[in-house]
């Protein structure tokens, strides 16, 4: 008897206009009406939708039959569910949207070279831990409870902390007073006069993005009047944030942004200070309808927050021209005024080549062609000694910066072909990571010095080599190819109906690979397939991995399910949340902190006496593993099984929740998560197949225990009937 398949999802693939609906697979019970899984790469506070893979005509044919509704699956980048606002019902549409975008701040929104008093820049010394002071605007106290204690007492406590201990600051010993705006933006400085002069009025109000600056942190306003006089108007200097060395403005504003790029936040800096041009002052907002409150979120929306900061403390293209070297020389060089050059077709002042630098590479292709492909790097001195050691290549000449996703993802985060998961690259897929390269940017802007052991471990690209780093996915892929070697980190497995299942590459999440075709030919140097199992040669042009700025090399990547829209769980095997639910539990997973990803030799099967049950979407699942003296040991509920070698096949049978749960493990290496392990060896006899002989049908315990109560009543009128024969 073949094992009947369980309720099927409805999987929607996104596109930039459209989606795709499969058909349901099974006619038994179906889960909660609205129940779906969204298949989504999200930029780092916005969206990367992925592209449509049905012609519009099928998709129509398609939305005309009836169908029950069902889940649907979704690429998770662990942020924010408030970020999948697109529905997802068969018959719905899904609109495109941008990856993070970092919007440099305009020259009116930035006030530079402000003063501050007693203000000695130590710039050599730096001691001093990084003071990070956060104000919260009256809009988040507005919020629901629940939001404003996240925000409040969660998400940027936890933030700040993080980059206080990650942070040394060339300290400021005054308080920090900001400028005021110019009502009409123009201003002037006087020689041997380190205030500016607002022509004709200072502005009713100074902002710091979308937050008004309260009066008390604000410097007197100077003006210059059509009589050629200048000097202060109106009240004295304030008293400033004290104790302080960068003013964090936090709101939470339905900005025109949140309605437009249907992101969770954003967040840049707005003064700079005179000596040294470190920003004093930013902004973080938020946008109310984006946050989520679920516990499985916290932690991607946390990196956001992180992520975000950072930006505003120095991970900005608007602040390459102003960074210095370690004795406090500027890296580009300035006009007589103390600025360096602005490049009006950027909105941006123009850094050097001691900063950003310019390379060729030479990038392979489909069709044994070769194309030049430019690429502009981070070149300073510790970013490029992190980078060569971190890919294991000597001659690379600094890190490369995101060619693509518009201006405000191009040049303002990492190239995410290279450091996929890292937590400055442009969009957020999965378990970002601050990495050793992110903390030597900082430290190189002459502002900071990093504490490196705050760093968190890079696995993606990791001594990887130069052909890695320097050359296009397919030379890697079809190098990793011709010696027989997987081609991790990427992958080459199209996505199919049903989903094969596998592993992220750390092996903390069940994943799925991106590859999928476009409803478009790719641009030229993004083709990369000579071949594809099952795709004539025609259509070749269209496939590459759903995420446009990782250049379009597939990746496997982590995804979600939502129920009716709301986020529900991800497939991060470390989180406790992500627990399935008992009845769907197929392959008798286990999430939380000590569980990892292992590959399935074959698909799960439910049985109960007659019944039998398996999920068509399969390949990889969560389990609790642990270290002993005798090597890893994988856990299936209450049973450990011993993984003697990398590669053994598990046999596992066990009973739950009134089912056995029977299928087949592949066990990973030992020193992939145990620090120290015994000889790999061939496992005994008796540990070859640990399945329980478990006899189908008298797994239904309810019906065991009411024969036995059936016969205990039966006693007593047995015994009374033949007491009364006997009489």
């Amino acid at each position: 008897m073949n094992p009947a398949q369980p309720p099927r999802a409805a999987i929607c693939f996104y596109s930039y206009s459209a989606l795709w609906v499969s058909p349901l697979r099974a006619n038994q019970t179906l889960p909660p009406a609205g129940t779906r899984l969204l298949l989504l790469s999200v930029g780092c506070i916005g969206r990367n939708v992925l592209p449509l893979t049905r012609s519009m005509e099928t998709r129509r044919k398609m939305a005309a039959k009836p169908r029950s509704r069902g889940r649907v699956l979704c690429w998770w980048p662990p942020l924010s569910a408030a970020l999948l606002l697109l529905g997802c019902s068969p018959a719905s549409a899904a609109a495109s949207s941008s990856s993070c975008q970092h919007r440099v701040p305009s020259g009116g929104e930035v006030v530079y070279k402000v003063y501050l008093k007693e203000n000695h820049v130590l710039k050599r010394n730096v001691d001093q831990k990084l003071r990070i002071k956060t104000i919260y605007d009256r809009s988040v106290e507005d919020l629901l409870p629940e939001k404003r204690h996240l925000i409040k007492n969660k998400l940027f406590p936890q933030a700040i902390s993080y980059l206080e201990k990650t942070f040394q600051v060339r300290n400021p010993t005054g308080t920090i007073s900001l400028s005021r705006q110019c009502a009409t933006n123009q201003y002037l400085r006087k020689e041997g006069d380190p205030h500016r002069y607002c022509r004709g009025a200072c502005a009713e109000h100074t902002r710091c993005g979308p937050v008004v600056v309260p009066e008390e942190h604000l410097q007197q306003c100077r003006v210059c009047r059509d009589n050629g006089h200048c000097g202060p108007a109106g009240l004295p200097d304030q008293e400033g944030v004290r104790d302080a060395d960068f003013v964090l403005y936090v709101s939470a504003l339905t900005t025109e942004r949140c309605g437009q790029e249907n992101i969770i936040a954003y967040a840049a800096y707005c003064q700079l200070e005179a000596e040294m041009d470190r920003p004093v002052a930013g902004y973080a907002n938020l946008c109310p309808n984006m946050i989520s409150t679920q516990a499985q979120e916290f932690i991607g929306m946390l990196s956001t927050v992180k992520h975000e900061i950072i930006h505003a403390l120095g991970f900005s293209a608007g602040l390459f021209a102003f960074y210095h070297d370690d004795d406090g020389n500027p890296l580009t060089a300035r006009y007589a005024e103390g600025f360096p050059p602005f490049n009006d077709s950027l909105g941006l002042y123009q850094w050097s080549n001691k900063v950003v630098d310019k390379a060729v590479r030479l990038w392979d292709i489909r069709g044994n062609k070769m194309l030049r492909h430019d690429v502009f790097l981070l070149i300073t001195p510790r970013v490029v000694e992190e980078a060569r050691k971190h890919f294991d290549c000597p001659i690379l000449e600094g890190m490369e910066l995101e060619n693509q996703g518009g201006m405000g993802t191009e040049l303002n985060h990492w190239e995410k072909r290279l450091l996929e998961n890292e937590a400055m690259t442009g969009s957020h897929t999965q378990n970002r990571v601050f990495s050793r390269i992110t903390l030597a940017l900082m430290e190189d802007t002459g502002w900071y010095k990093a504490n490196y052991s705050m760093a968190e471990k890079l696995d993606w690209g990791r001594d990887k080599g130069c052909d890695f780093v320097m050359k296009s996915c397919k030379f890697w892929i079809d190098r990793k190819k011709e010696k027989r070697q997987l081609v991790s980190p990427y992958c080459d497995t199209l996505r199919s109906n049903p989903l094969q299942l596998t592993c992220r590459q750390d092996q903390k999440a069940v994943a799925v690979c991106n590859l999928q075709k476009f409803p478009k030919e790719l641009p030229q140097e993004y083709q990369y397939f000579d071949s594809l199992n099952g795709v004539p040669s025609e259509d070749l042009p269209y496939y590459g991995g759903s995420v446009e700025i990782a250049d379009y090399c597939p990746f496997s990547q982590e995804f979600s399910w939502h129920l009716s829209g709301e986020f529900q769980r991800s497939s991060d095997c470390r989180i406790m949340e992500n627990q399935p639910d008992p009845l769907k539990n197929y392959g008798a997973e286990k999430y939380g902190p000590n569980s990892v990803c292992l590959i399935q030799k074959s698909a799960f099967v439910m049985a109960q006496c007659r019944k039998k049950l398996s999920y068509p979407d399969w390949g990889s699942g969560c389990y609790q593993v642990s270290c002993s003296p005798k090597g890893l040991n994988v856990w299936v509920k209450d049973t450990a099984y011993l993984c003697s070698r990398s590669g053994q096949v598990l046999t596992v049978s066990i009973q739950m929740n009134g089912w056995v749960h029977a299928g087949n493990l592949i066990c990973p290496a030992c020193w992939d998560f145990c620090d120290s392990c015994p000889p790999e060896r061939d496992p005994p006899a008796s540990n070859v197949t640990r399945a329980l002989s478990i006899d189908l049908c008298s797994c239904s315990s309810s019906l065991v225990v009411t024969l036995w109560l059936l016969m205990a009543n039966l006693i007593p009128l047995l015994t009374g009937f033949l007491l009364c024969v006997w009489s």
